[in-house]
């Protein structure tokens, strides 16, 4: 059975190439799935050997730790500006994020409303 050892979604195109090339240096075996034209399905890099995806989630590990020592805090205003970004190109997924929480809050305040 099938490993997954590294999730697609929402990483850049340059952290991808990375790890695909890591697992290719380190003579690693896997495939990849995509997520498919309704994103419903798991994109992601997987390993069919145990001992391999074992040995590629400990490189990938290492690899992640030093991209985090790398990497910079971002600010309030740059996560905001990346949160509406993200929006712009996944409205539905905007709406449907928005509804949740309205229903969520809607749900949990209601109880409350009633005594009023």
């Amino acid at each position: 059975m099938a490993t997954l050892v590294f999730r697609l979604k929402y990483v850049p195109d340059e952290e991808a190439d990375d790890i695909r090339q890591l697992l290719i240096d380190h003579d690693i075996a896997f495939y990849e799935t995509v997520a498919g034209r309704w994103q419903m399905s798991m994109a992601g890099i997987w390993v069919k050997d145990k001992a391999q995806a074992k040995k590629a989630l400990e490189c990938i590990r290492e690899d992640q730790i030093a991209r985090a020592q790398t990497m910079r805090p971002i600010s309030v205003g740059q996560w905001l500006l990346g949160c509406v970004q993200h929006a712009r190109q996944n409205p539905v997924e905007m709406v449907f994020t928005l509804f949740a929480i309205a229903l969520i809050l809607g749900l949990s305040v209601a109880p409350f409303m009633l005594w009023l």
